[in-house]
């Protein structure tokens, strides 16, 4: 079957869509695994997790496309979860900038799919681009807070080459339920979310 134009460009945007998340995922991991302190690898892992669900999400809408099955069959998928290759995050600066590449991702991310939105002709696939993007800038935020927290935290590395100690509450706090103070104070404004953390979806 010969795809339309239109349809041809929106196949196109949901594959790099899913290259996209799944470099996401990818450097999430990498940062994540960096630690010792389990709140902390747990938060990344968990945010991963969703990004990997982001990206067979998109696929389903590809597979659901005129001529998209082929296409999910040459994208390829991955079975286990990968982190993004690198150096050995060894000391506060490797890990800072691992930060940085994770932060850079996802912004990537939330750029490339406000302006999907407008390449596409499926009002759902809309929606849930509108989603991704949304999902994006909540795990910024968290990662924003989080890394302005433990910069300049004295850190020495553990026999298993893993970053140490650096504990923070907060985070532990979240997967109980308990609201981070700035998210408190944006709700006392009237921006309350309709969703909170891990269990939002």
């Amino acid at each position: 079957m010969i795809m339309t134009p239109t349809q041809d460009q929106t196949c196109r945007v949901i594959q790099t869509g899913m290259l996209i998340e799944q470099n996401v995922e990818a450097r999430y991991l990498r940062v994540g695994r960096a630690f010792t302190y389990g709140p902390i690898r747990r938060l990344f892992e968990e945010f991963a997790a969703e990004v990997r669900d982001h990206a067979r999400i998109l696929s389903r809408h590809l597979r659901d496309r005129d001529g998209g099955k082929q296409l999910v069959t040459q994208s390829g998928r991955r079975r286990r979860p990968r982190a993004a290759e690198g150096p050995a995050i060894l000391n506060p600066p490797a890990l800072y900038q691992a930060f940085d590449e994770a932060f850079r991702a996802a912004e990537r991310a939330i750029v490339f799919h406000r302006r999907a939105i407008e390449q596409v002709d499926d009002r759902y696939l809309k929606k849930f681009l509108q989603v991704l993007s949304a999902d994006h800038s909540f795990h910024l935020d968290i990662l924003g807070h989080l890394l302005a927290d433990i910069r300049d935290r004295p850190m020495h590395l553990t026999p298993g080459r893993k970053l140490a100690p650096v504990e923070v509450p907060w985070v532990a706090a979240m997967f109980e339920g308990v609201v981070p103070p700035w998210r408190r104070e944006a709700e006392v404004e009237g921006e309350t979310p309709g969703r909170w953390f891990i269990n939002y979806v």
